[in-house]
């Protein structure tokens, strides 16, 4: 099956601050209104290269999820695809429709109805007759606004908003279709509904699809790569792409202090499996994880509370003392507690501890995060991925 995408040695570049790109805009249109076009193609003071050297090929049937952090290149690359901006170098074919979901309310006119907006946009999608008035119901269908859709789009809310622009622009069904970090719309109903049409329309269509939500990319997507400072650094499966991108999450991390409070009340050390671990030592899949909780500075009854946070600083469990009814014995130094098997999915975690008055109102203090890695095999993208008793039964 040929590809419908195919990019070959894309790049692009930007300047660093609006004068010198007015100036270099302004030469590039001179020389090439003249015919010389070969001085744009290299870098000058103040500009640097957003994409490096890009090769992608997309067929039919395929999603690809473009992974990386900010600054790394990805809604360039969507909007030279999408045709919104002109590469430097190297040649973009696209075969086909090609529809895109980037600021996804962009173009609507607040002063207009959004049955009226979305009229235009058929229009200038070529509709006419009967098929604008199907691509208007359509639309209004999906967009579930009800009333709203005769109101002016000035007074929508900012999910409204993106959910008139998802509707109107996935009722067709391109052969292309770009996807930048616009599924986190609406209520939990409506983005189901919105996963149910990317994947009606990934079955016909060659989809590329930005999000730094781990959980969306590895349930939409087949195949993944990773761009870092414009460059592909991986492509290839999707789990392979998220863990690549997950360390390199890591990485950028264990550079950032967390916020502390008091943090010289509470000191501790992390153990596995019995031996004492270093600060972002990587840990197997199952590894029996303890703390050795340093006490002697923590007013007798506190609750104790150990937290465990992912790469983007969410908490995904926590143990607290006042769970267990701990009874604290006169002149305590230290505290052991196990919090069980790092049952998780390969990647970067933390642990803190925070410290509660005896009725868990009064926070006393909040300790520096300790960075840990968990290695093995990737499966999917829940964190927590817990053992269990499988058994058949004849």
């Amino acid at each position: 099956m040929s590809a419908l995408l195919e990019i070959e040695g894309l790049w692009k570049k930007y300047s660093k601050d609006l004068k010198s790109s007015v100036k270099y805009a302004s030469k590039d249109l001179l020389r090439g209104t003249l015919g010389r076009t070969k001085a744009s193609k290299e870098l000058r003071d103040s500009e640097f290269w957003a994409l490096r050297d890009i090769n992608v090929s997309l067929r039919r049937g395929e999603v690809l999820g473009v992974l990386g952090h900010n600054g790394a290149g990805k809604s360039t690359l969507l909007k030279c695809i999408a045709g919104k901006l002109v590469a430097d170098r190297g040649k973009i074919t696209r075969k086909g429709e090609i529809g895109f979901l980037l600021e996804m309310s962009a173009g609507f006119v607040p002063a207009m109805s959004g049955r009226e907006n979305v009229s235009i946009r058929g229009q200038l999608m070529g509709k006419s007759g009967k098929s604008l008035k199907h691509y208007i119901d359509a639309v209004k269908d999906f967009a579930r606004l009800d009333d709203f859709f005769d109101s002016p789009v000035q007074f929508y809310s900012s999910g409204m908003k993106s959910r008139l622009g998802f509707a109107a622009s996935t009722v067709i069904e391109p052969d292309i279709l770009i996807i930048d970090e616009v599924l986190a719309v609406g209520d939990l109903s409506f983005r189901l509904q919105c996963y149910e049409r990317v994947n009606e329309l990934a079955r016909n269509a060659a989809v590329l699809f930005v999000s730094h939500s781990i959980g969306q990319v590895a349930r939409m997507c087949d195949r993944g790569f990773f761009l870092e400072k414009g460059r592909v650094l991986f492509d290839g499966s999707i789990q392979q792409a998220i863990s690549i991108y997950q360390d390199k999450l890591g990485d950028q991390s264990e550079k950032k202090r967390g916020h502390v409070l008091n943090p010289d009340m509470v000191n501790f050390a992390m153990l596995a499996d019995g031996e004492l671990l270093v600060q972002g030592q990587t840990i197997e899949y199952g590894t029996q994880m303890q703390l050795d909780i340093d006490v002697s500075k923590v007013p007798a009854g506190c609750q104790i509370c150990v937290f465990l946070r992912d790469s983007s600083q969410g908490v995904l469990m926590d143990w607290n003392s006042a769970r267990e009814s701990l009874e604290w014995p006169l002149s305590a130094q230290r505290l052991a507690v196990g919090i069980g098997k790092a049952e998780l999915a390969p990647g970067p975690y933390s642990l803190s501890i925070q410290v509660m008055s005896a009725d868990g109102v009064n926070h006393l203090s909040l300790s520096e995060s300790f960075p840990f890695r968990v290695g093995g095999v990737y499966l999917n993208a829940v964190s927590v991925q817990k053992q269990a008793d499988w058994k058949f039964d004849f």
